[in-house]
């Protein structure tokens, strides 16, 4: 796993968030909205659950609370923080044993479930630029490409 593009997908990942969440801050109903609230709780308790795998700590699989407005997004901005710390401090070569898979327990290197961290949270963030879009609002421009082309803010 090449650490070098996983850091440079790290920073991407709190840029792009620190972008929808200025989007969310300008149009209250955006945070009003049950689809965007909840997915964006997901993202957390995923990246969280990630990111505890990969440093071969057990992740507690009890429903996390949901969080609103600014306790969810400090929370996230912490999560996305975290990613730079472990991907500093793993192995990303070291096995873990993952207690559950399409086939049941399997086991993964520490890169893999670090890349999961970022991408799946590049999904729901697609995700919610969608919901925007059909609640009238535009998306703010959050692509890899966008934010290169910006000079990697």
């Amino acid at each position: 796993m090449d650490i070098q593009l996983l850091n440079e997908l790290a920073r991407h990942q709190v840029w792009a968030d620190e972008e929808h969440w200025k989007a969310l801050r300008a149009n209250a109903a955006l945070l009003e909205d049950g689809e965007i609230r909840k997915r964006l709780n997901h993202m957390l308790t995923a990246s969280n659950m990630l990111q505890t795998l990969a440093r071969g700590e057990i992740p507690s699989f009890a429903p996390a609370p949901e969080r609103e407005g600014e306790e969810l997004a400090a929370a996230m901005r912490q999560a996305n923080e975290s990613l730079s710390t472990t991907l500093a401090t793993v192995d990303l070569d070291k096995m873990i044993r993952l207690p559950r898979g399409p086939q049941g327990p399997f086991d993964a290197p520490a890169g893999v479930l670090m890349l999961q961290a970022i991408t799946h949270g590049e999904h729901h963030r697609g995700q919610n630029a969608a919901r925007m879009r059909a609640l009238g609002i535009a998306p703010p421009m959050t692509d890899f490409v966008f934010w290169y082309a910006l000079g990697r803010p």
